[in-house]
């Protein structure tokens, strides 16, 4: 058992991808996120929303596949994290949080990201 579950799904009219993950991203596994990120689905949406609300753990390595779909995947990247999750404050220690958007929610995400949300005025 890897330690952690991932579930892949499309988030709403503008073409999101919400990619909720469960349980620990850790060196054993955290190719597993990586591998979503680098699909073709993920290169095809209008952005990800990784929700981490589920994860309890993350280390360096999980931290090093999230900074490389930050920079390299084309559609944007934003972040669910609940307000002092250990995922959140291990983003903090490594001063990454602030070149990242980072939502509370996922339905906050895709509002976020959703083109027809936005004032374009």
């Amino acid at each position: 058992m890897s330690g952690l579950d991932l579930a892949v799904s499309d988030g709403g009219p503008d073409g999101a991808l919400i990619v909720s993950a469960e349980g620990e991203i850790d060196l054993g596994n955290a190719d597993e996120l990586a591998s979503v990120f680098s699909s073709d689905r993920a290169r095809a949406a209008s952005a990800v929303i990784l929700d981490l609300l589920g994860v309890a753990f993350m280390d360096s390595s999980g931290l090093r596949v999230v900074l490389i779909a930050h920079s390299e995947l084309e559609p944007e990247l934003v972040l669910v994290l609940q307000p002092g999750s250990p995922v959140l404050r291990l983003l903090e220690l490594a001063e990454v949080n602030k070149r990242m958007r980072i939502f509370p929610s996922v339905e906050a995400a895709i509002e976020g990201v959703d083109p027809g949300t936005r004032d374009t005025g």
